[in-house]
């Protein structure tokens, strides 16, 4: 049991002989087992539970950690088993970390097999996620697990200690600092830093090391000054019973982040020396009677005393560097964290950062979550803050199904830095960090956020992209009649913001192709001096839309209408009876009405047998979506569906736009013309009529120009027999060094790019 058995004398001397029972349940059950590094596996479970004692976790957790890889791994073992000798929580521990361990192995095992191994890691996260809100200890005991599994990384290949380091980084060191466990989330960062950036590591490490002595000096002096001022002072002593005041040493990963997030060297970093005064206050009398909230509330009152007295001590003692104080007590981090930071110049004329906190706050910091099971007292809004985000968790949950995108969401809107700001009401709110006005209006409160028109942060107007910082009053301005904004998008953070602003302008449209719809078809009517209001009641338009889209929703009608996949002609012929007989008694234009029959060209036009061609603006070729124009005496003109023609013309005369496709009989030969883009280099014509030649097609017409940019076009007109045809000698032109694209072009000089 090495190091866990001193911890356990230490904190839970009562509960020494369930967690050695759950040791040696752990060590038969992984008797003659070793890990890569050749150490017997037992190391594993006991490091996890010795770290998980170091954490102040309760004694269900840290038998978790002794028996979390058990049931995995030994025949035999099952969580009915763990559950009859250790308790229903050992199992739902074990059986949560046992669920994401499964995954994450699955997921270790195809993560260099593309996109299925990264789907199946982020899979793997998302159930680790899922089943963290089910409880807390689960997530605690699997940080405990990749930490020690990091500080043995070595014993890994290469590629999976880049893989292991970055999943790490990007997950388990954020969420360690959302839970606010800063002990190892800075432990998980530094280990990281040291296989994802290893030439970066050994410069700091090295740059740092050779000034260690001379930086030890400088602190131990600050720190036998500092104790003796606050010794010395006639309250301080009074209310404190123990002063515990050491030197603290900056994270590697926090240096280098530091320096290239602000561009500085390191010379320029002055929070490198660094104090830490943790103060543990005397034990409070108070009245007989006094009510646990108000005791708290009265604790929590004179630690802050305690900490903002000590500061004005070290501002008396060094010069405070303007700018470099942060109150963290009275705007608490997001994860909980309390603490006075100062930066002063000492006496030796370097600058040194001071921190300052309670014992209790100290305990937060270090421990996070895990100090809800040491302290009882205080941290009511670290504790409502985790119950907002793991609320966050299951709503991105039942939101999102793809693993990854949930994954996403979960780094962006959870996981990532955070500020901490509040309402004119003085409501805290939690955001990521560079959140603007527009993220914390539709936090709040969608309607609020869709009638946004301005903001004031600390009472001064600010554009509606001000990045918001921590402890910022931010008053949002509304107006009844606005709405937001596309613009929004380029400068909202939070996925919940922008994924309301896109579903407003999906709305938005949806209702305008609706309307466009309902008006294509009401004109038509009109036009025919048709009762509109008869006509366009909802059963004959649901019996319309069932027969023309396949659904009985007229909504359906109206967007195939805007939409172009039907005509205002083919829905009115089936509204009116009357209509669909004057339509055919029209020989002149229109033959009789007759089943759908190939027209020449190879195409159908519904309800007509006249004469059609193909329009000539944009060459319509087999494979194409079509639809057919009934011009005055001269049949129907068929162009393709995006065509600039065509779609003016069913904005101005949707009544003589026909619906068309192409016949399945054999494919007849269709003229295209190309134009193949190129940067200009010697032989590219030949090179692209030697393509031709091994294709076997003979062009019509070949032109060749260069633009004053050097780029080349070549202008092609050759004969193809559809779409795929046409799709395989545009791929066969691309393999031509050099070509950038080829583009189909039309008498009206529309150009497309060739598509199937």
């Amino acid at each position: 049991m090495g190091e866990l058995r001193p911890l356990i004398a230490e904190r839970l001397p009562a509960e020494r002989a369930r967690i050695e029972r759950a040791y040696e349940f752990a060590r038969d059950a992984h008797e003659g087992v070793k890990r890569r590094s050749g150490e017997p596996y037992i190391t594993h479970p006991v490091a996890v539970a010795t770290i998980l004692a170091g954490l102040g976790m309760d004694t269900d957790s840290i038998m978790a950690g002794l028996l979390h890889d058990t049931v995995e791994d030994v025949d035999g073992v099952t969580f009915e088993v763990i559950e009859e000798h250790f308790g229903p929580d050992v199992r739902r521990i074990v059986e949560g970390e046992t669920k994401v361990s499964k995954l994450s192995k699955q997921g270790s095992q195809q993560a260099e097999v593309g996109d299925t191994g990264r789907d199946m890691q982020a899979e793997n996260l998302r159930q680790m996620l899922i089943a963290m809100t089910g409880d807390l200890r689960i997530i605690v005991v699997k940080l405990a697990d990749r930490l020690h599994n990091m500080r043995t990384l070595g014993s890994m290949k290469p590629e999976k200690q880049v893989r292991i380091a970055r999943e790490t980084m990007d997950i388990f060191a954020p969420l360690a600092h959302r839970l606010g466990i800063g002990q190892i989330k800075w432990e998980l960062e530094d280990l990281s830093f040291q296989y994802l950036q290893p030439d970066a590591y050994q410069y700091l490490q090295t740059r740092l090391r050779t000034r260690q002595e001379e930086r030890d000096a400088l602190i131990q002096g600050a720190v036998v000054q500092l104790r003796e001022a606050l010794e010395d002072d006639l309250e301080l002593p009074e209310w404190v019973s123990d002063i515990d005041i050491a030197g603290r040493s900056k994270h590697l990963w926090s240096i280098h982040n530091k320096m290239q997030k602000e561009g500085k060297a390191l010379e320029q970093i002055f929070d490198l020396l660094a104090i830490r005064v943790i103060l543990t206050p005397r034990e409070l009398t108070v009245p007989p009677g006094t009510d646990e909230k108000r005791r708290e509330r009265a604790e929590e009152t004179r630690e802050k005393r305690i900490c903002y007295h000590t500061v004005s001590i070290v501002h008396s003692m060094w010069t405070p560097l303007p700018g470099r104080f942060k109150d963290y007590i009275a705007v608490p981090k997001p994860n909980g964290y309390q603490s006075l930071h100062t930066t002063v110049i000492s006496q030796s004329g370097q600058p040194i950062e001071v921190q300052i906190r309670s014992r209790r706050m100290h305990e937060v910091a270090e421990y996070g979550v895990a100090a809800h099971w040491m302290y009882k007292q205080g941290g009511a809004l670290a504790q409502k803050d985790r119950e907002n985000w793991i609320s966050q968790l299951r709503e991105l949950q039942n939101e999102i199904n793809d693993a990854s995108d949930y994954l996403d969401a979960v780094k962006t809107d959870i996981l990532s830095q955070r500020v901490r700001v509040f309402t004119p009401k003085g409501l805290a709110i939690s955001l990521p960090a560079g959140s603007t006005p527009i993220d914390f209006a539709y936090h709040i409160h969608t309607r609020i956020g869709e009638t946004t028109v301005g903001a004031r942060v600390n009472g001064s107007i600010v554009p509606l992209s001000h990045k918001l910082d921590n402890g910022d009053m931010v008053e949002i301005v509304t107006s009844k009649n606005s709405k937001p904004s596309q613009g929004w998008l380029n400068f909202a953070v939070t996925r919940s913001a922008r994924s309301k602003i896109r579903h407003h302008f999906r709305q938005q449209e949806r209702e305008e192709a609706l309307q466009h719809g309902h008006d294509l078809l009401e004109r038509y009517l009109r036009k025919r001096q048709l009762p509109v209001r008869q006509l366009m009641r909802t059963k004959l338009l649901e019996e319309a839309t069932q027969k023309l889209v396949g659904t009985r929703n007229p909504d359906d009608l109206y967007l195939a209408l805007h939409a172009g996949k039907t005509t205002p002609s083919a829905v009115g012929r089936l509204l009116s009876p009357s209509l669909a007989q004057e339509q055919s008694n029209v020989p002149a234009r229109r033959g009789p009405a007759a089943p759908k029959a190939p027209a020449p060209g190879g195409v159908y036009v519904e309800g007509f047998t006249t004469t059609t061609k193909l329009a000539q603006c944009c060459n319509p070729i087999r494979g194409d979506q079509i639809m057919g124009y009934l011009t005055r005496g001269r049949g129907v003109s068929v162009h393709r569906i995006d065509c600039p023609n065509m779609i003016r013309l069913l904005k101005d005369e949707p009544e003589r736009c026909v619906a068309a496709s192409w016949d399945s009989g054999t494919p007849g030969g269709t003229i295209v013309d190309l134009d193949v883009v190129a940067p200009d280099r010697p032989g590219l014509l030949a090179d692209v009529l030697s393509v031709l030649a091994a294709e076997k097609r003979s062009p019509m017409k070949v032109e060749a120009g260069v633009g004053a940019d050097s780029t080349a076009h070549i202008y092609l007109r050759v004969a193809v027999t559809g779409n795929t045809d046409l799709e395989t000698l545009r791929a066969a032109i691309l393999r031509v060094s050099g070509i950038t694209d080829v583009l189909r072009t039309g008498k009206n000089g529309g150009r497309g790019r060739v598509s199937a």
